[in-house]
Order: structure tokens, then sequence, then C-alpha cells
């Protein structure tokens, strides 16, 4: 994911197509960076498994199926791309509303393997790491894959991601594309991704900062504001407002 992004950076500099005013490569950047996280999030959880359950099947199979629906999903998106068609939300032929199913089906594997890989690290009784970053990680990777669903799920059921006025491009962030005028759901389906790295940080920040007993109370406590956050987000966005940092800047 990491060299594709380089590679479409590189296609972005040359190539001037847009599509809904923007890039034609904005999404397929957007997506390379997301997952090179997720992935590289799932390996250091996967690196830190005693030796027999990192080698065993239910691994095995789990980064096989993440391999085969990251390669389906990051394929469309980029054939799409190139193509300067939409990948998302695309009913124009029955074959691009089969695809969109597809799609819709390899992300629920990529962002099942992560409830998939805590679950297994959670059942580890040789993985290396404390309680503390053990419950962070369960709470982290299983939160931000059920929040990550439900959310994704509210899009795919709305067929956009915007409540309200679909936003020109200059009323959308930099890059995100999220919008300043109203509701946005991918905010929140940014924050229940990203709670799978956000809850184990914070888990060895608190480690680090040798807090003693408590630190699992800081856990559960930013699990809990994080999940709060997320909800909110999403709330605002079903309401038709944007984000509650906007809100609070204007």
């Amino acid at each position: 994911m990491i060299i594709a992004f380089v590679v479409t950076v590189a296609i972005w500099a040359v190539d001037p197509r847009l599509i809904d005013g923007m890039s034609v490569w904005a999404k397929p950047l957007k997506f390379e960076l997301a997952l090179a996280v997720h992935a590289a999030t799932l390996a250091i959880v996967a690196s830190l498994l005693g030796p027999k359950v990192r080698a065993g099947v239910a691994m095995q199979w789990i980064a096989r199926a993440f391999l085969l629906a990251c390669t389906i999903e990051m394929g469309w998106i980029i054939f799409q791309a190139a193509q300067g068609q939409h990948s998302h939300f695309n009913e124009s032929t029955a074959f691009h509303r089969a695809m969109f199913s597809v799609m819709a089906f390899a992300a629920v594997i990529i962002t099942g393997a992560a409830a998939a890989v805590a679950w297994v690290a959670w059942r580890d009784p040789d993985f290396a790491a404390g309680k503390t970053l053990k419950t962070a990680i369960l709470l982290g990777l299983i939160g931000g894959t059920i929040l990550t669903l439900v959310t994704a799920f509210t899009i795919g059921a709305k067929g956009s991601p915007y409540v309200g006025e679909v936003p020109l491009p200059t009323s959308r962030m930099m890059f995100t594309g999220w919008s300043l005028i109203a509701g946005d759901l991918r905010v929140s389906h940014f924050l229940a991704t990203h709670m799978m790295q956000a809850v184990p940080l914070a888990a060895v920040m608190a480690v680090s900062a040798r807090i003693g007993p408590r630190d699992r109370d800081v856990v559960l406590g930013f699990a809990a504001f994080w999940t709060i956050w997320t909800l909110i987000e999403f709330s605002l966005a079903l309401s038709g407002k944007p984000a509650i940092f906007l809100l609070l800047h204007s």
C-alpha cells in the first residue's frame, strides 16, 4: 500500500483529470494510506503473538482472506480511478452495481480481520504484552470493527456519505473531502476505523508513564471517550450537521 501510494502520487502529478471537483486519484490515495495503517496495526499485533499461534491455521486464514480482500478492494478502486469513474455508489450498469456489492463484502473482511486478530491475541497465553495493552487491543480492534461496520453500512444504505446539502469542492476539507456545511458520515467512519490505533496507543502511553494499576482505568476511560466521540459525530451527521470541531470553530 505504501508503494502504491507513492506511485499514485506520481500519477496524480501528471494526470489533471477531476471527478466531482477532485482529482480522480484522491480516493485511491486515501484508501492506500488507510489500508497501510490498518495492515501495519494488524502486523504489529500479530508480531506479539506466541510463535505457535502466529504460525497457526487461524492466523494463516485471516492473513490470506485479508490479502485477497485488500487486492480486490484496491484493485477496483485504482481501476475505476484510471477510467475516471466512481468506484463507490456507481449504479451506471449492472456490473458496476455488482462490483460495489463485492467491494462491500471485501470491506467487511478487511475490517473484520482486526476483530479476529484481537480475539486470537486475547486468547493467546504467550502474547508478548501485559494485560493493559492486551485489553486495549481487544477494546480498540473489536470496538473499532463494530463502529466501522455500523458507520459504513449506514453510508451504504443511504447511498452517500452526505446528509443534507451535497458540498461543492470549495465547501469540503482539504484531502479528506469532508463537508464543511452539512452532515458527513465519513467523519464518524474515520474515528471508528482509527479507534483500532488510538486505544492501543493510549495503552502504550499509559504503561510508559508508569502510573501503576491505574493504567487499565486510563485505557477503559479513553476507549469510552473515543466511542462517545464517534457516536456524537455519527449523530451530528445523521442530523445534517458538520463535524463537532467545525461547529465549535464557527
